[in-house]
């Protein structure tokens, strides 16, 4: 693990293409310390002067990165060609917006996709030599991947997916576009959607003001068959938390069925409803983690 010196070291080159009053672009400067946990992975979809795709691997306490400009493919006759660029502070896994027109990268950015990687190997020597070969436990990315370094120079690679049971004829555009915080697409932002009015004219009358006296009671489940009637849906348990998700403005709390606050418990989930496109909205559901089968386990929460 790099020390706060490499840090600041490998993060010049990206710096010195940002200015502080130009972008709200992360710059590193609260360097996290070792937390001896997975390495993460993200993956940008960013419409700058060409769109492109930007994937960004966590190591010696940075993302490393590669420009994509068709994006990843689960095709593995697609070998996508990926420039190795400049090394990004780890808080960029966290950023989208649109960075302002005259600065480095103008444009929309989204968060494609994040999860953890998890390298064959050690990554700095395969890194150095030219083949990297990882796994990816991404929302929309899974299965084993490789970066293979052209002889046509030391920034050029290749990004390919290897043969597994994640592999497919599929290309990149069977992919979902959007991100995996707000649900919005490149091309949602820059035609100005906004997905709340949508759900107000859906609504109709039954909008429910904003003002209310009690705090919202969760739905609990209770036995019963399921069924299929006109005008219904119902829903199955799963073995999980139920939360309530609050978002007001800028503000999020998440609230167990017992009314206790355990935002800081799913700090995941938190981040997730605060980037979501609204600026007052309500959300009931129930936190799961997946066994090995796909199956909700309350024993892995």
């Amino acid at each position: 693990m790099a020390d706060k010196a490499e840090k600041r070291e490998l993060l010049s080159s990206y710096r010195a293409k940002r200015r502080t009053d130009g972008t709200t672009e992360p710059f590193g400067g609260a360097l996290p310390a070792a937390s001896g946990g997975p390495l993460r992975f993200v993956i940008h979809h960013h419409a700058a002067r060409n769109t492109h795709f930007d994937l960004r691997l966590e190591m010696e306490g940075v993302l490393r990165s590669w420009a994509v400009p068709k994006g990843p493919s689960p095709n593995v006759a697609d070998k996508r060609f990926a420039a190795l660029v400049e090394d990004h502070p780890l808080e960029y896994g966290d950023f989208e917006g649109k960075i302002p027109d005259g600065n480095y990268g103008a444009g929309w950015s989204i968060v494609w996709d994040r999860g953890i990687w998890h390298p064959t190997g050690d990554p700095i020597e395969g890194l150095r030599d030219g083949k990297l070969l990882f796994e990816l436990d991404g929302q929309k990315l899974h299965g084993t991947w490789t970066l293979v370094r052209m002889k046509s120079g030391e920034k050029d690679w290749l990004f390919i997916k290897e043969y597994d049971d994640q592999a497919s004829e599929a290309g990149t555009d069977d992919y979902p576009m959007n991100s995996v915080f707000s649900g919005l697409s490149i091309d949602d932002l820059e035609a100005g959607y906004n997905p709340a009015q949508d759900i107000l004219k859906r609504l109709g009358k039954a909008r429910v003001p904003l003002a209310r006296i009690e705090q919202p009671k969760p739905m609990l489940a209770r036995s019963g068959d399921p069924f299929d009637r006109k005008g219904w849906i119902f829903e199955i348990k799963y073995d999980g938390y139920r939360l309530l998700c609050e978002k007001n403005g800028d503000d999020v709390t998440l609230h167990s069925r017992n009314g206790n606050d355990l935002s800081a418990t799913f700090p995941e989930i938190t981040q997730a409803v605060a980037r979501l496109p609204y600026e007052s909205i309500i959300i009931d559901g129930e936190a799961v983690v997946h066994d090995l089968f796909g199956m909700p386990s309350f024993a892995r929460m």
